[in-house]
């Protein structure tokens, strides 16, 4: 699937991930549920519970996955979310 948008809210059930390419730079928030993150050839793994942020520090894809059930993942530029702050 492509999205070429600065910002996107997206479902992902229980187990299922979603690559998202040219996330260099964004931020990334759960709106529900717990999500983990990976970014392609970096070591640490992101957990994130709801109402928690990461901000992308790499140009690598990036890897999300829904933990445990349903979860939201909120995508946006960071500036716009240091804007929201």
């Amino acid at each position: 699937m492509l999205i070429d948008t600065p910002s996107a809210r997206l479902l992902l059930q229980r187990g299922q991930t979603s690559r998202l390419s040219g996330a260099a730079h964004a931020h990334l928030a759960s709106a529900a549920g717990t999500l983990w993150i990976t970014i392609d050839h970096d070591r640490r793994d992101i957990v994130l519970e709801p109402g928690q942020g990461f901000d992308v520090d790499s140009a690598e894809d990036v890897l999300v996955c829904a933990l445990g059930g349903p979860a939201v993942l909120d995508l946006q530029p960071r500036m716009a979310a240091l804007a929201a702050a």
